[in-house]
């Protein structure tokens, strides 16, 4: 790995083998001037015109870049064949060797792969490519790089995207080459080659229906933005899968945006693409101008204009980590796949993902959350606490045994994207009881042991996997009543003070069929007292399509979001895309929604 990171925030990786990002102030500018004349003796002179103003030079230049000079050494590896930073008289130079510093080892990897591609390796090319992109954490230090080296080396990130999915279709992995692609539009949907290689990725996938409508949006982008139809190219592609789909009908979509399309009879699919398609597809990826809330979302969720910044979250999805990436709303900003654990049948195929799907999530800069729900009918149980009644699976050896190979599993490095374990789902539900902490004696001898191996839990999450936050779940309607007498409602929040407080964050799920919007903010205004809140499952029950828009519509406005964040609400986890791919209105809001106040997960947040 490279010693030198500046494709992101500059740091170094120190004496003591540990990378260190460099605070501001002289010895890291003094290293970024160094790392851009990397290798060359660079003049007292050239040194002082980059740290200072010409009016605001010390009075000892030498000396002050001595002193500096003394602290960066302080920090810095030594050299195999020389002196790291060496200086002579009125001149230092940096010796940086090929592959330590990540730019350098960046545009030798991406040419390798290249390469390797072009000499029919797709394999490969495949491996060497990831191997890059892991190495780019963000915008390209301006100290290190100029403005027009930034800018190039922009274009060989998108030369190893273009490679990578390139030789993903190569080896057949269609889908794979699609979410490269959709990432790469996301960030530029004015990249036409890249709206080429989608519809040829699309179409080897089968997705012909898809593809059109990808080949409309483009078109709209294109004139929108140039004034000009796509390329030759992009149109041979789009009227090549038009021979191929000229005969079938157009799909039935439910809950359509406007009445036109509900109403209007079933025609090819070249003429139906305007109508329902296109509508659909601004909702997947978005596009410029007001175009997506002019199909139906309300404009309470667009960010403020004015005042303060608009508030961000850590948007989730999924029950199942393999179709939640695979989901079109993962182009518009979906930062951390949620997987949920029920039984130890999984931990076979979860430990099969290890080697692929776990090592991908990662690299793409998504945070993983799992939610452990284990189900089944409440039975006596003895423990150290006296006879309880609840669910025995949680409190037996077998489940720590099982927790330690799923902590394994889905381990990351400790500086990487985080793993968010949402633990006991809806714990309420787990005693045979499954009302308040002091409804009988079983009860509260079953919760007092299920938060004993709770804190077991916490401990062994920390020690096999670096990575990990782990927090209690709660069921969201908790905070909505209160019950005293049996320790129930939010009277049962109390009896947990100490488990929460030992938690990394608060998480909560949010699914009634009559609405959560109140309920989640009555969680997050007692759960953040505690520590960061996570709404770990929103799904209203059934699936009713007007719930699920009021929910989002009154919980994802400036002011509302604001509130929460400001209370603690960090993240919020969609448990599917069921609903959105029903209800093109439900996708164009949620789309929406996730672009206006989504960030990617914080590196070792």
């Amino acid at each position: 790995m490279p010693i030198f990171v500046a494709l992101g925030p500059l740091s170094v990786t120190g004496l003591d083998a540990q990378s260190q990002a460099l605070a501001p102030g002289k010895r890291r500018d003094l290293l970024a001037v160094l790392l851009r004349r990397r290798n060359a003796w660079v003049s007292v002179e050239e040194l002082a015109e980059a740290l200072w103003d010409r009016a605001a030079y010390p009075s000892s230049i030498s000396g002050s870049i001595k002193t500096y000079v003394h602290q960066l050494r302080k920090v810095l590896p030594p050299e195999a064949a020389g002196e790291r930073l060496a200086g002579r008289r009125g001149a230092y130079r940096l010796t940086v060797n090929p592959g330590e510093l990540d730019i350098d080892l960046f545009v030798s990897l991406v040419e390798q792969g290249v390469k390797a591609r072009t000499e029919k390796r797709p394999e490969e090319a495949v491996t060497i490519q990831r191997r890059a992109l892991t190495l780019w954490q963000g915008t390209p230090d301006e100290d290190v790089v100029d403005v027009v080296a930034a800018q190039h080396l922009q274009e060989v990130r998108l030369t190893a995207r273009y490679c990578l999915a390139d030789a993903l279709l190569e080896r057949g992995e269609t889908t794979e080459a699609i979410i490269v692609l959709r990432a790469v539009l996301s960030e530029d949907p004015l990249r036409e080659p890249a709206w080429e290689r989608l519809l040829l990725a699309q179409q080897a996938a089968g997705w012909q229906v898809d593809a059109l409508a990808n080949y409309e949006q483009a078109r709209l982008v294109l004139l929108e933005n140039f004034g000009a139809e796509p390329g030759t190219r992009l149109q041979d592609i789009y009227r090549t899968l038009l021979s191929q789909t000229a005969d079938a009908p157009a799909p039935t979509v439910k809950n359509p945006v406007s009445p036109s399309a509900a109403s209007g009879p079933r025609v090819r699919l070249r003429l139906s693409l305007a109508a329902v398609l296109v509508v659909l597809l601004f909702a997947v990826t978005g596009s410029a101008g007001a175009s997506v809330t002019e199909v139906g979302s309300p404009a309470a969720t667009s960010p403020p204009v004015t005042g303060g910044p608009t508030p961000k979250i850590l948007f989730g999805l999924g029950a199942d980590a393999i179709p939640a990436e695979r989901s079109p709303l993962i182009a518009s900003g979906i930062g951390m796949i949620t997987t949920w654990y029920h039984k130890s049948d999984q931990l076979d195929q979860f430990e099969g993902w290890r080697a692929d799907v776990i090592p991908r999530i990662y690299g793409y800069g998504r945070a993983m959350h799992l939610v452990v729900a284990t189900w089944g009918d409440g039975e006596s149980i003895d423990t150290r606490f006296g006879c309880a009644c609840g669910q025995a699976y949680p409190l037996s050896s077998e489940f720590m045994v099982d927790m330690r190979r799923l902590a394994r599993a889905f381990a990351g490095k400790a500086d990487g994207p985080p793993l968010y374990i949402s633990m006991f789902h809806g714990l309420q539900k787990m005693s045979c009881a499954n009302t308040g902490y002091l409804a009988d004696a079983a009860t509260t001898n079953y919760y007092m042991a299920l938060k004993e191996r709770y804190f077991e839990l916490v401990e062994l999450f920390h020690r096999q996997a670096p990575n990990a936050r782990i927090g209690l779940n709660w069921d969201g309607w908790t905070a909505s009543y209160d019950e005293p007498d049996i320790g129930a409602g939010r009277s049962m929040f109390q009896y947990f003070v100490e488990a929460m407080s030992v938690s990394d964050f608060q998480s909560f799920n949010a699914f009634e069929k009559q609405g959560n919007a109140e309920d989640i903010r009555q969680m997050v205004d007692v759960l953040g007292r505690y520590g960061p809140v996570m709404v770990a499952y929103f799904g209203p029950h059934e699936d009713p399509v007007d719930i699920y828009l009021k929910d989002l519509r009154e919980t994802f406005t400036p002011t509302a979001l604001a509130g929460l964040t400001t209370k603690g609400l960090f993240a919020f986890s969609f448990r599917d895309d069921d609903v959105q791919r029903a209800a093109p209105e439900v996708m164009t809001l949620t789309t929406e929604i996730v672009r206006n106040y989504g960030h990617p997960a914080p590196r070792g947040s």
